[in-house]
């Protein structure tokens, strides 16, 4: 059974595919595993802390590693066993507890969590030099000194940011470690040119020691793991893989289950007379995401909502943001815009955006990164049953284009907005309804087949 070790430098809050990782792991794939620890940083941004669904105690009972409430104890024999204490997944501490099973035999039982989180301190924007460097040598020092004592027999890290204590620990102390790296984005050669030092520094230890020593090596679509490819001709075919970044399958299912989502498919037109007024009801437009004006089409969006006079409502979620555009949407001063700056707890999303009917993807094409990005609200509009409208610059929404199925994705071009024939597009009176068939369990079971076998 794998010893796991996951390294995720940037705060786990802010990268919603590596919790429903974390929780795809400990909810569907936990008997694969005898250990799994998380090595992160506390977010910055007041995002409330990640914690794994379901609460999970791995257990041994004389010696052996077993699984919730069944253990077994000798071969071929099972025991009911009730413990009289319960630990969170989060517990820091191993107890013994005694168990009885149904018999009335004692068994002496050791808990334990499966799975890990550690988290060092983030940097700020406020700290200074020293301050910064500090914390940075510490989630470094730290994780490479756990990495040595708890000895993890696979080890997967997102991103050249975590990839210092990964090189130490494959390098020089467990060679026989294997190796697997996922990258949220495609860093390019120019990208690696202007980042911090440090980064360029742990990027050099990719080139020269990990990339050649890792099984797998994942980019979010084939476009970018084509740059990728490039950009480090010498990698082998077979390393390198596609990990799309899509939403758990619990959002279908918190749909469902609250009675939203068959309403959405009995929508035909997005803009319709209230049954208690004679009043159109507006095209709900929603935003969750980052912002800036040099990279998205905020302003563009924004006057355009304005010149509908109250056709159209746009809401915005989002916390992290340029101060320039903070000012800019708090001083806009219409009922008809509105800014919500603590953004939307990831977990509350399906119920949040299953209120709207467009979700939009604003940004630019003013990097390769972006332009050939399909990114992760897409897949989550979607699974909300929203139509989806991106920027006609963008590549990497185009191959879910759709023509006769609902909910739509439709490429618009934010420069015309005034040209857009909006009703037209939201219409969906002629179109089939077909729900999405995006979601991350599929795509992580590959991952995980390949870390456990």
């Amino acid at each position: 059974m794998s010893k796991l070790a996951i390294l995720h430098y940037l705060p786990l809050e802010y990268y919603p595919p590596v919790t429903n990782l974390i929780d795809y792991i400990a909810n569907e794939r936990s008997e694969d595993f005898k250990r799994v620890k998380v090595f992160s940083c506390k977010n910055v941004k007041g995002r409330i802390d990640f914690k794994v669904d379901k609460r999970f105690v791995g257990q041994e009972v004389e010696g052996k590693r077993v699984q919730g409430a069944r253990y077994e104890v000798e071969e071929g024999k099972e025991y009911e066993v009730e413990c009289d204490i319960k630990s969170e997944v989060r517990s820091q501490k191993s107890r013994k507890v005694k168990c009885k099973t149904h018999g009335g035999n004692n068994l002496s039982a050791k808990n334990y969590q499966l799975l890990t989180i550690f988290r060092s301190s983030f940097p700020k924007e406020t700290d200074n030099n020293l301050t910064r460097l500090f914390k940075y040598l510490h989630f470094n020092l730290i994780t490479i000194v756990s990495l040595i004592t708890y000895r993890p027999t696979d080890l997967l890290y997102f991103e050249s940011y975590s990839a210092w204590p990964a090189y130490i620990y494959t390098r020089y102390f467990n060679r026989n470690c294997r190796l697997f790296i996922h990258n949220h984005e495609y860093a390019s050669k120019q990208w690696y040119t202007t980042t911090m030092r440090q980064v360029k520094y742990f990027h050099s230890l990719e080139k020269k020691w990990l990339y050649p020593q890792a099984i797998w090596i994942s980019q979010t679509n084939e476009d970018r793991l084509k740059f990728f490819h490039q950009d480090h001709p010498n990698l082998k075919q077979e390393q390198l893989k596609i990990m799309p970044n899509y939403p758990p399958r619990s959002w279908k299912v918190n749909l469902e289950d609250n009675g939203l989502g068959e309403g959405r498919k009995t929508s035909t037109s997005q803009q319709h007379i209230s049954p208690n007024t004679d009043k159109l009801k507006p095209l709900k437009l929603v935003y969750v995401g980052s912002l800036s004006f040099q990279t998205t089409y905020l302003k563009e969006l924004c006057e355009w909502v304005l010149n509908h006079n109250g056709k159209v409502q746009f809401d915005i979620y989002a916390y992290n943001l340029y101060e320039d555009v903070k000012t800019y949407l708090n001083e806009l001063g219409s009922s008809f815009i509105n800014y919500f700056e603590q953004g939307i707890e990831y977990n509350d999303q399906p119920k949040v955006l299953s209120q709207y009917d467009v979700g939009l993807i604003l940004y630019k094409a003013h990097n390769p990164n972006y332009t050939y990005n399909a990114p992760n609200k897409l897949f989550e509009y979607l699974a909300c049953d929203l139509d989806v409208w991106y920027p006609h610059v963008l590549k990497g929404p185009q191959p879910y284009n759709t023509a006769n199925t609902y909910p739509k994705v439709i490429p618009v071009y934010f420069e015309q907005l005034n040209q857009f024939d909006w009703k037209t597009a939201t219409d969906r009176s002629r179109c089939k309804h077909q729900p999405s068939k995006y979601f991350c369990e599929e795509v992580y079971s590959e991952l995980i087949d390949e870390i456990v076998k």
